[in-house]
């Protein structure tokens, strides 16, 4: 079997092909694919109805009550529009990541890896029937479109893991070098940002410190909010038609699962900054907010009957 644009190993995984040059995880393999592996910069201008760039950073397993209290994470609340009442999918991390760009988890219940079967489309296909530049930024990923987990070669420290990246589960990605290409580290965030490449379409997902996993709900509050304040006064990043959304996987097995989630950015008016939104949400919102402002069509999934933030 042939896929197109790609000449590389294929590995059958639940009954579709993925492939598996990008999986060995020693020092000398990782250097080697680093130094050959295609990365690409996809940029774009198709207006939307209410913003023309849709960025999304997740953190982890906080409940509502608790990050909404955090000084930084409540800093950055006052920044936009709080929603007051968004929910995550299920428990644990990765069926949430799957689910917020293919419409379900597909029968992803634990954070094992998993391949979903490359005739199932995710957003990235509804972007890319319309022209809609993408790329995910996942920080201290080793190299453009690595599938497997990296750790910190001098401190041992969980870095990048595959389950954090929400459309490495998907075989009509990993089936596709073109689209592994925009599968991206902070490094090349941080280039496409000095050269005005950013896509309209973007996930960024901070390390396993940083994202609070780790470490602690403090940790993350203090990274968003150095992360992001930069970017906010940037115009390669942030622009009159910029909508961010920072938000957490999941909640504590505890909870209700409700999680902190605001919207930040230039799309987000004057008049709504420092308010809150009580509308029902959960991650599938996100697939349903994308669909609506550029009239993408659906999934056919849980995103159809979604409440979009506009």
């Amino acid at each position: 079997m042939i896929f197109s644009r790609t000449s590389a190993l294929f590995a059958l995984a639940s009954g579709a092909y993925a492939q598996s040059q990008y999986t060995a995880t020693g020092t000398a393999a990782v250097a080697k694919a680093a130094a050959t592996a295609l990365t690409l910069s996809p940029t774009s201008n198709v207006p939307g109805s209410t913003f023309n760039r849709f960025v999304q950073i997740w953190l982890e397993n906080q409940d509502y009550s608790a990050a909404i209290a955090d000084p930084n994470l409540a800093y950055l609340a006052s920044r936009g529009i709080t929603l007051s009442n968004y929910f995550a999918i299920t428990h644990p991390s990765q069926p949430n990541y799957v689910a917020a760009v293919g419409g379900d988890t597909f029968g992803v219940a634990n954070d094992n890896t998993h391949y979903i079967s490359a005739s199932t489309k995710t957003i990235v296909d509804l972007l890319d029937n319309a022209g809609i530049s993408w790329s995910l930024y996942q920080e201290d990923m080793p190299f453009s479109g690595f599938e497997a987990n990296w750790v910190n070669q001098e401190t041992g420290a969980n870095d990048y893991v595959r389950k954090h990246n929400p459309l490495m589960s998907y075989n009509s990605v990993t089936s596709d070098t073109d689209r592994l290409a925009k599968s991206k580290n902070f490094t090349m965030f941080y280039e496409d940002l000095d050269n005005n490449e950013l896509p309209q379409w973007m996930f960024i997902t901070p390390n396993m410190t940083n994202d609070g996993h780790d470490s602690s709900l403090a940790t993350a509050g203090t990274w968003s909010r150095n992360f992001l304040t930069p970017l906010l006064s940037n115009t390669n990043f942030n622009t009159d038609s910029t909508l961010i959304i920072l938000t957490f996987d999941e909640g504590t097995t505890t909870g209700t699962n409700q999680i902190y989630s605001v919207l930040l950015g230039g799309a987000v008016s004057s008049a709504k900054v420092g308010t809150t939104d009580n509308t029902e949400y959960n991650h599938y919102s996100l697939l349903k907010t994308v669909e609506t402002n550029w009239n993408l069509g659906n999934l056919g999934q849980n995103d159809v009957d979604a409440t979009a933030f506009f």
